[in-house]
């Protein structure tokens, strides 16, 4: 082969990695952005990357020219030495706009991904469909992401990061993977921009007001995760994927044992003071996980969003657990709407790649009222219990001080099927609570009584006794009361138990 041949290759292939030019580069840098090559080097082990579709052009006369490797960077690398598949969006090349060809590239390495059973990663930066490329009858071959994405759905993780205004295809991109990363300031996630509302309904609105970064994260839940900016998120995505196999057909890594703080002498000290006698005084949840779990790591999964309950992941010993827990510093735990949404599609994430479950519970119920009911309350917790009950992996359970009614049973209670259920010698268990059970079967003797509020005072220990802790263990309806310095062995002795007993394979796809 003759030397120009080489010579013509090296120049169409230097062409494409300049991407859209130095000044759509320059003008994505003063931005605050990472350029989509730049983005991979972060995310990827240095060295590892391989691409495909590099020579990728749109084959629209009036776009050839424009549009190197179609606006798209795909191919796979390593992330910790494990293989992943990337699909990374340029938004130096017509803005982002994505063309049919980069759609050929995203679908290959998903159909890769599914075929060689690696996590799939995209990073979306995408303003919408190329219309020229898309209009007309054409559009009636759009859609086929939507089926690649099911597929690939609770055989390999998915992740998206969310890196400009992914609005329309790419947001529900998003909504069909398992982690969701949106960077303040310059990520978007929803259905359409702030051009097609205002063509569509006469309305101008804001990119920000429409699905900014700290709506989706903190108001709507449709992110996970809020990062200041590129870098953070794309780290984000490597910590997601330590916790996680690569696919449904392993178990999850485990990393090297880390000591917990609890235990150490102090640090189980700080463990026994934190939680109050007093149920009605608050406490922090998130110390108390972090003085359990190896070396306090906890990853957030949606932590802006529905802060009455914490979802994390973290190790114990090196093995991921998936932590539910109730967080009394808001809604003193109560559960709600959000809440329920957060948690079933956190334990089916965790369900579907093998990863045992640790719930703690503290919580005075759900909440009530006419509000709740118009966000069909029912329905959702009905749909959750389902979720929990379904779910195969190990579960242990908690209780530290009040476990009520049907939020008891959501958060794995005895009829979810836990492998351990113990209690902290401050819990209680009532079907309403004590107080709101005497104010509703009492109310006459109390108001009938010399001294109302000794009559009260009376009863609330009356039934303050009946809910305790010690009696439910006297009725061998939990496995046992604990010093909370225990708690740790009890969920290492369950993962030590039922090593043996999950088996790895596929179980179910991941609803949004």
């Amino acid at each position: 082969m003759e030397q120009e041949t080489i010579r013509d290759l090296a120049a169409r292939r230097a062409r494409a990695r300049a991407m859209g030019g130095d000044a759509a580069v320059d003008k994505l840098r003063a931005a605050g952005k990472l350029t989509a090559r730049e983005r991979l080097e972060v995310l990827l082990d240095d060295g590892s990357f391989r691409e495909i579709g590099l020579l990728g052009r749109s084959q629209h006369p009036k776009l050839h020219d424009r549009t190197p490797a179609d606006g798209l960077i795909a191919g796979w690398g390593t992330i910790d030495g494990r293989q992943v598949y990337v699909a990374a969006e340029d938004a130096t090349v017509i803005a982002g706009t994505r063309g049919r060809v980069a759609e050929v590239k995203t679908s290959r390495v998903r159909e890769l991904a599914l075929k060689h059973k690696r996590p799939f990663i995209a990073l979306m930066e995408a303003g919408a469909g190329r219309f020229q490329e898309n209009n007309g009858a054409t559009a009636a071959n759009l859609g086929h992401r939507f089926r690649e994405h099911y597929q690939l759905s609770g055989r390999v993780p998915q992740v998206a990061a969310m890196m400009g205004a992914g609005f329309g295809g790419p947001s529900f991109t998003a909504m069909q993977s398992d982690f969701v990363t949106i960077v303040r300031g310059t990520g978007f996630l929803g259905m359409s921009g702030p051009a097609v509302v205002k063509v569509g309904i006469g309305r101008e609105v804001t990119a920000e007001a429409i699905g900014g970064a700290e709506k989706s994260a903190a108001s709507t839940g449709q992110a996970d995760h809020l990062a200041e900016n590129d870098t953070e998120a794309l780290q984000s995505i490597r910590q997601f994927l330590s916790f996680f196999p690569s696919n449904c057909d392993e178990t999850p890594p485990r990393a090297a044992p880390r000591s917990a703080t609890a235990d150490e002498p102090q640090g189980a000290e700080r463990l026994v003071a934190l939680v109050p006698d007093n149920h009605r005084r608050a406490y922090d949840m998130e110390q108390l996980l972090r003085l359990i779990v190896d070396g306090e790591e906890l990853l957030y999964y949606r932590p802006l969003y529905a802060r009455n309950l914490i979802t994390a992941w973290a190790r114990f010993e090196g093995e991921t657990v998936g932590i539910i827990a109730n967080n009394p510093m808001h809604m003193a735990g109560a559960l709600d709407e959000k809440a329920i949404q957060k948690a079933r599609k956190f334990v089916e994430i965790c369900d579907a790649f093998h990863i045992p479950l640790a719930f703690f519970i503290d919580c005075p119920g759900f909440m009530v009222g006419p509000d709740i009911e118009d966000h069909r309350m029912v329905s959702l917790a009905s749909r959750y219990l389902n979720t929990v009950l379904a779910a195969s992996v190990p579960k242990v359970t908690i209780v530290l001080r009040k476990a009520i009614g049907l939020a008891y049973i959501a958060l794995g209670g005895k009829a979810m099927g836990p492998d351990a259920i113990v209690a902290w010698p401050t819990a209680q268990f009532d079907v309403m609570g004590p107080a709101a059970g005497v104010e509703l079967t009492y109310a006459r003797d109390i108001a009938k009584a010399e001294d109302p509020a000794a009559k009260r005072r009376e009863l609330m220990a009356q039934a303050e006794a009946q809910a305790s802790a010690y009696l439910a263990a006297e009725m061998a309806l939990i496995d046992d009361v604990i010093d909370p310095t225990e708690t740790r062995s009890v969920i290492l002795g369950v993962l030590a138990r039922a090593a043996d007993t999950h088996k790895p394979g596929f179980k179910h796809r991941i609803d949004p």
